[in-house]
């Protein structure tokens, strides 16, 4: 014989305001965990999808980041001429760019905003072919900038025409670009040799190069390191991006690892809701066992009970952190979007089964061990 589920639920009724408690405890736990899923998965769609897979990235050798590489203004001799580097014409696809994280201004701020700002050259825009003017003019020069929609967001929105500071100088918005939803998004491309004297800067910080064709990366790659005239490392322009986002993934983990740890306080609570369930239903326990229901039975309905408690609350969760899609967070230079999709989804359904199992698995276990004669004695 089997206790049939409606005497679970009809039991969960009768407590509402504990059973409330518990689920929304549940569902606080389940949102906080599917949204920070959201924010690792939209850190990892968001770097994934950067740079093109025929272009390779030329920084200072032992340099990990862009805005920390330096290359002198002669290494262009060697690093421009290396074979299979794609032309236009006469023109050789190889973009020198200097990368740096200026405190920016922008109009109603009270406050500066931590941006990323890449001076680039009319080749940048024959390199990095994901960019593409959405609204203003195209092209840099003079003090004239373009802002990605990614840093536009984080500037408040400013428009064409707005005047944003940078160096204590301004720069006009000429144009608003995207990048088809990449880390480029995040910057402010500005003319070279402009930004490099705003700066105070004498120096590159890489060379992105156009490929013939993705086939020979490693063979430009090898080429590039294993040249004396110049200390170099390079990498596929899609492999560095990757690279860079576990840096920002730090983020989303550690809100993972908080909410795993409120976790704890889900399970402790499921768990005293259910002894009390059994505490206060010795006469039921003691009933239903005389009544020839046996141990596994009571143990399964009562493991029931505690799973359709925290499922109920996994399913509140779930919904409250779908409304986190789309959002956006601002994590250093960069301005990530939740993206909430079905792996946040069945982990967050999947956290709260198992806090149901954890929680209840010892109070079950308690009811179906207990003897009729036990459970009469405790009435």
């Amino acid at each position: 014989m089997r206790v049939p589920l409606k005497y679970n639920v009809r039991s969960l009724l009768q407590r509402k305001s504990r059973t409330t408690l518990t689920i929304l405890g549940i569902a606080a736990v389940v949102a906080v965990f599917t949204a920070m899923v959201g924010l690792g998965q939209g850190m990892a769609a968001s770097f994934a999808k950067t740079g093109s897979p025929d272009n390779i990235v030329v920084l200072q050798k032992g340099a990990f980041s862009l805005s920390l590489s330096s290359l002198s203004r002669n290494s262009g001799d060697v690093i421009r001429y290396v074979s299979h580097v794609r032309k236009a014409g006469d023109r050789i696809l190889a973009s020198p760019e200097l990368v740096i994280e200026p405190w920016t201004t922008a109009p109603g701020s009270d406050k500066p905003h931590f941006m990323s700002a890449r001076g680039v050259s009319s080749t940048f825009f024959s390199v990095a072919d994901t960019v593409r003017t959405v609204e203003g003019a195209s092209g840099v020069g003079a003090n004239r900038v373009l802002v990605g929609l990614g840093a536009q967001r984080k500037l408040g929105g400013v428009r064409v025409g707005d005047t944003i500071g940078m160096f204590g100088e301004p720069w006009q918005v000429s144009g608003i670009f995207e990048a088809k939803g990449t880390n480029l998004e995040f910057e402010i491309l500005a003319d070279l040799d402009n930004l490099m004297r705003a700066a105070k800067r004498t120096e590159y910080s890489c060379y992105t190069l156009k490929l013939d064709s993705p086939d020979v990366a490693e063979r430009a790659i090898a080429l590039l390191e294993n040249d004396r005239r110049v200390l170099v490392t390079a990498m596929r322009e899609q492999d560095y991006y990757a690279s860079s986002a576990k840096v920002y993934a730090v983020v989303a983990n550690v809100g993972l690892l908080v909410s795993l740890i409120v976790t704890l306080g889900a399970v402790f609570g499921g768990m005293n809701t259910m002894y009390t369930a059994v505490a206060g239903r010795m006469r039921e326990i003691g009933t239903l066992r005389a009544i020839g229901f046996s141990r596994g039975s009571i143990l399964i309905s009562f493991l029931a009970e505690s799973l359709l408690l925290s499922v109920a609350g996994g399913v509140i969760g779930v919904a409250l952190g779908c409304f986190a899609n789309g959002l956006r967070l601002s994590v250093g230079v960069a301005n990530i979007r939740f993206v909430v999709g079905s792996g946040a989804i069945l982990g967050g359904l999947a956290l709260s089964a198992v806090v149901g199992v954890v929680g209840g698995l010892l109070p079950a276990r308690g009811a179906a061990r207990m003897t009729i004669v036990e459970a009469m004695r405790r009435i």
